[in-house]
Formats: structure tokens, sequence, C-alpha cells
């Protein structure tokens, strides 16, 4: 396990308290109880929750709603005040944030403010991006919220195999916002976000994988 895998997970145990730990006891309790008993009994709080800031996306990936334009549920923007409402009445017992679904995270304006909002009740906050809007402002904007866990995807080496699937990406662009985060991190001289590059295996680029490890990003 490398140092930053360590300091990630040190950041989550540093979050925990002891009502989120004794919600966390309740909701497994709950859940195994269920399943002995072949009834549904629900106790705690969600441990975990997921919101989406964003159905939108810059790309058009084949395999995803929002690439796709196909959605059959509501589509838009989160509302900033929605978003605190949830957080203030599960802060207490959510520990863990996951910040990204199907769209695209930094095309919602407040998505930075509404992290630091999270990370000020202590909740540990991830999301993921396809990385075109890394700038050098951005990427210290980044730092500056406080969020734990970016997930950056990059799943091509080259451009010609990596717009096969992230229709519309620019791969240099995407490697050079990685690049970005990483100097931001450097010059603020913090340990966060944990940087992940999440490589999609797919038909096309299945023959990169060895590759993908090599690709100039720090």
């Amino acid at each position: 396990m490398n140092i930053q895998l360590l300091r990630d997970k040190f950041q989550m145990l540093r979050l925990t308290s002891r009502s989120r730990l004794s919600n966390l006891v309740a909701t497994s309790a709950s859940f195994y109880f269920s399943k002995w008993t072949r009834s549904t009994y629900h106790w705690g709080l969600p441990v975990s929750i997921a919101i989406e800031p964003t159905t939108s996306c810059n790309l058009r990936c084949p395999e995803c709603p929002s690439g796709l334009r196909s959605f059959s549920r509501a589509t838009g923007m989160i509302d900033t005040a929605l978003f605190e409402k949830v957080i203030s009445q599960l802060q207490k017992k959510t520990s863990y944030l996951t910040f990204y679904f199907q769209g695209e995270p930094y095309l919602h304006k407040q998505f930075l403010q509404m992290v630091q909002y999270a990370v000020s009740k202590k909740i540990y906050t991830a999301t993921s991006t396809n990385g075109h809007y890394l700038t050098p402002e951005m990427a210290e904007a980044t730092v500056k919220s406080g969020l734990h866990r970016l997930i950056i995807s990059i799943d091509g080496t080259t451009q010609n195999v990596y717009e096969q699937y992230r229709i519309g990406g620019d791969l240099a662009k995407v490697l050079e916002g990685a690049k970005n985060m990483i100097a931001a991190r450097r010059k603020l001289q913090s340990y966060t976000p944990h940087v992940i590059f999440q490589f999609l295996v797919v038909k096309p680029n299945e023959h990169q994988i060895s590759e993908v490890q090599k690709l100039p990003v720090k």
C-alpha cells in the first residue's frame, strides 16, 4: 500500500465520530437481522450517500444516458439549497459522499462550493471527472475546497483510441488537466485530493492497459 493511499485511509478514519460509528453499527445490524429473520428492519440513517451535481456532460460516451442524451428521468443541475438541506440533515450520521454519477460535476458552477460545504461538516467527499475542466485555476480551487478524492478518467493512451469511447473528448487536454491537478496539490502542499487515474477497459482500448501506466501525468 503506497503512502498516498495510506493518507487517504487516514482521512476517512479521522472523520469518524461516535455518532457515525454507532450509526454504522445500527445500519449493519439491521441488514444482518433482516437477512436472518427474512423480514425488513431498518435502523439508522445512510452511512454514505451519492449526490449527482448535474446530469449534463460535455462528452457523448455511447453507454451513458448523459452522453446519449437519453435520460428517462428529470435532468438539470442540483439546487444548492436542496444540497445543503440534505447534508445538514445527515451530517451527524453520514460519513461518505459520492459526488458524481452520470454527469460531469465540474459543469455545475457551484460544484466546489458544495464540496466545501460538505467538507465543513466533516464528510469525506469523492468525485469523478473526465478531466477537461482542470485548468490551473480550477485545479487550485479543487485543492482549496478540501475535496478528499478525485478520480480522473483516462481511457486511452492515444487520441484515436481514447475518442472511440470518450466521444468528443481531447486526450491531450485530459492529460494536461491531470498534470495541473498534481501541480496544484504540490504548490499548495496538500495531501488532498487523493488522485486516482481510472482506465475504463473497453474493446477499443484493451490493448493499451500496459501503456496507460507510462503516461506522463506526474
